[in-house]
């Protein structure tokens, strides 16, 4: 079944990289950071767990749009960041999410 194209978008390059997005969802045991990742429309997301470095890395290696969580999940991250030696974690995988859509 052939997926309708979004008037206003053409259709997409084989070779252009589709756009990676990250919802966090939670912490874990005070040392994981738990999220949605998904690519393109967000169609299909799957949930990961990554210890704070290893999540920063992956949001920055990917260029991905990262939703900001909910006040008391945000609050959780940056705490948990802060101990394990990385704050500031949200903001620096901050990006401009322009559609709104995971």
């Amino acid at each position: 079944m052939a997926r309708s194209i979004p008037s206003g978008e053409g259709p997409r390059s084989e070779h252009e990289p589709m756009q990676a997005r990250v919802r966090i969802l939670g912490t874990r045991l005070g040392r994981f950071i738990e999220f949605e990742y998904s690519l393109g429309d967000g169609d299909l997301a799957v949930e990961l767990i990554l210890p704070t470095k290893a999540f920063e890395e992956f949001c920055r290696d990917r260029a991905a749009i990262v939703a900001p969580p909910d006040p008391q999940t945000a609050e959780s991250v940056e705490q948990m960041a802060w101990r394990a030696g990385h704050p500031g974690l949200l903001r620096r995988t901050e990006r401009d999410d322009t559609d709104g859509r995971l």
